[in-house]
């Protein structure tokens, strides 16, 4: 009969995940969100749009294109989206199973609106963007028949004890008890804690952008406030007896312990450079806002909570060029390049395990590649049809940090514990994956009025929009 020890990851708070709020919560584990630019137009043909850049949503996307529009412009924009979180829910390293947690934006809401006033070679307009409005919630729990037993178990790993203690894995089960039995090693079994999280992430902006236009050349600078609202909560419980032990909260919080706005102001600026008749160049760069977000610990059942740490939520710089090309009067194709900034999630970070560091967590640039086309019908009222692709890298945190405890500082009588605190925020902060984006749009156009339509749809993120723009 094997046998052989069983620790659970017993962790000072436990092993989490996070997405931008530089701290290892579990409830942000596995969120990959899109900082796109607004529009319908600009999402049919992939988001490339930072050459192009020649309607209202330039405010946002590239204010030096706001110059080519010779009449007052109003746009409104509505997005309906899916975002998908997965979370590892069963299964033994490294065939480790995940769980789609889904969730709809609760109502086709306004994303975005502007109004543009054109005085000469000059632009000003100013613009509302709300980019980000996440509620989800998920669970890391066992299942259990009729019976209680139990029929989908926390996800486990194995490892073993190694010489020095804590050297070897994570390994398959049956290579741990091979190391048992051929090399007098003590074979281990290590379990993620249960947890259930919640989240609700609110990023608006307000921006005011002016543009300028000197021949083939136009310039374009934006100041924005950006206001967030966030409130990430997880509820850990015993292993065994899955009753809640402790609660980890990270959010934008008032005097009066209640989610609250934090903002911030942060500038864009851009060019857009017209080579020729129909082959234009441009480029921007966006400044990512910062947010105190402090981490608060609190044990179950109890009111009180103890502030953990000040930390900061970060959303990622970035910079992009783009080129549009139109080689016959009807078809228009773009294509850009965006560097975003994701290192920006793990700068200043705080690991909330007793036996992690900041260094052991990665999140890497990344540089969206986004390719799109548009093809004008010329009937009676003219109809656009329109087509993209873009690629969008993994971004989300991801544990690098080593899987053994030989480090000097660690007592001997804790090694097992930490290997295993280790090994689980490997398997809660996988590698990330990237994602294939393709869209489509429609557009009609009349004199004094646009409307378009597009659908973006990737794995684990689906949007529609609609955006309606008014000429006076």
């Amino acid at each position: 009969m094997k046998k052989y020890g069983v620790i659970v990851c017993a962790v000072a708070l436990v092993c989490g995940g996070a997405f931008a709020q530089n701290s290892d919560i579990e409830a942000l584990s596995g969120v990959q969100f899109d900082f796109g630019n607004p529009g319908a137009r600009a999402m049919g043909m992939g988001g490339a749009f930072l050459g192009l850049a020649d309607d209202a949503s330039a405010a946002e996307a590239n204010p030096a294109g706001l110059t080519i529009l010779r009449t007052p412009e109003i746009s409104l924009e509505v997005r309906h989206f899916l975002m998908q979180q997965d979370l590892p829910v069963t299964g033994t390293v490294p065939d480790i199973m995940d769980a789609p947690f889904k969730e709809w934006s609760r109502t086709a809401e306004i994303q975005f609106a502007s109004i543009v006033l054109p005085l000469g070679n000059w632009a000003i307009a100013g613009y509302y963007h709300h980019p980000v409005n996440y509620t989800n919630q998920g669970a890391v729990l066992p299942e259990f028949d009729a019976l209680g037993q139990v029929t989908r178990p926390l996800p486990n790993f194995f490892f073993s004890s190694g010489d020095p203690i804590g050297s070897v894995g994570p390994i398959s089960e049956d290579e741990c008890f091979r190391r048992q039995d051929e090399m007098g090693e003590i074979c281990f079994e290590g379990t993620v804690f249960p947890f259930v999280t919640a989240v609700e992430i609110d990023l608006k902006t307000m921006g005011l952008s002016l543009a300028w236009e000197s021949g083939p050349l136009s310039l374009g600078a934006t100041a924005r406030y950006q206001r967030l609202r966030e409130a990430a909560f997880t509820t850990r419980a015993d292993p065994v007896f899955f009753e809640p032990t402790s609660v980890l909260v990270q959010a934008t919080f008032n005097e009066e312990f209640e989610p609250d706005w934090e903002d911030d102001l942060t500038f864009a600026a851009g060019f857009k450079w017209v080579l020729r008749d129909g082959l234009s160049f441009g480029g921007v760069y966006k400044q990512g806002p910062e947010f105190p977000a402090p981490v608060f610990l609190g044990v179950a059942g109890q009111v009180d909570f103890d502030e953990f740490a000040d930390v900061m939520f970060n959303v990622p710089d970035s910079y992009g060029v783009g080129l549009s090309w139109r080689p016959t009067p009807v078809l228009t194709i773009n294509l850009d390049a965006i560097e975003v900034k994701y290192s920006d999630l793990s700068s200043d970070l705080i690991a909330t395990t007793a036996y992690t560091t900041a260094n052991d967590f990665r999140a890497e640039d990344a540089t969206e590649l986004r390719i799109g086309g548009e093809y004008f019908f010329t009937t009676r009222i003219p109809v656009a049809i329109r087509a993209g692709y873009w690629k969008e890298p993994g971004h989300t945190l991801e544990y690098v940090g080593p899987n053994t405890c030989t480090d000097a500082a660690v007592p001997d009588n804790e090694r097992i514990n930490c290997v295993a605190q280790r090994i689980t925020a490997g398997i809660l902060f996988p590698e990330p994956v990237d994602q294939d984006h393709r869209s489509i749009g429609i557009g009609l156009a009349w004199p004094s009025f646009q409307i378009d339509a597009a659908y973006d749809t990737s794995d684990k993120f689906k949007v529609g929009s609609i955006t309606a723009v008014y000429r006076f």
